[in-house]
């Protein structure tokens, strides 16, 4: 997702076994972002819940965002909760089209390339590759909806600790912002991400 994309909204993630048990939730209220220099700012307030939705913990994170070097925040994956400042820094010259409204102009593939640059992730060498294929923007009842597959390999100290494999639908409206995202990977677990204004 795009930092511009969560600005103000409370953002929530629901995670499912594959029968579509709810076994976690996480919602997310991000603030507006604050501009610094050539640099943004932006504050979210994060509640895990269990699966009995048990508020077990509260924490807010500042994240940074530097437009001209096309940075992103992708809140797949839980970022410790002791460290107030993240950088999640990707390298990739198409990211900015990821979420171009014309079939011509839309991104169909690309690779990532994204640091964790906090804490011991960062000396210890936290990257993750990010593969994103077969992406098709289709209209469908006055709403946007792409659909596509992402692979994510994870890295730490240089060797692949894990891969995820998702097939993903978002779902937009027609002036492009996100509405709800569902990510399935192939054991049939899921998780869903929710946009509210």
């Amino acid at each position: 997702m795009l930092i511009e994309q969560i600005e103000s909204k409370k953002v929530t993630r629901e995670s499912f076994d594959k029968k579509g048990k709810l076994t976690g939730k996480q919602i997310f209220t991000a603030g507006k972002m604050t501009p610094s220099g050539g640099t943004f700012f932006i504050n979210i307030k994060t509640e895990l819940y269990d699966e009995a939705q048990k508020l077990e913990a509260t924490y807010t994170t500042s994240y940074e965002c530097r437009p001209e070097e096309a940075d992103v925040l992708l809140s797949v994956f839980a970022i410790n909760p002791k460290k107030r400042k993240v950088r999640v820094s990707v390298k990739s010259g198409d990211f900015k089209k990821l979420y171009a409204l014309t079939a011509n102009d839309m991104v169909r593939s690309m690779r990532l390339t994204m640091y964790v640059e906090t804490g011991i992730l960062n000396f210890l060498g936290s990257k993750n590759n990010v593969d994103v294929t077969n992406r098709v923007l289709i209209k469908e009842n006055n709403n946007l909806k792409i659909t596509e597959k992402i692979s994510i390999k994870a890295y730490l100290m240089g060797i692949r600790v894990r891969t995820i494999n998702y097939n993903v639908t978002e779902y937009l409206t027609l002036s492009g912002s996100l509405q709800k995202q569902v990510f399935r990977q192939t054991n049939g677990d899921y998780f869903t991400i929710t946009y509210n204004p």
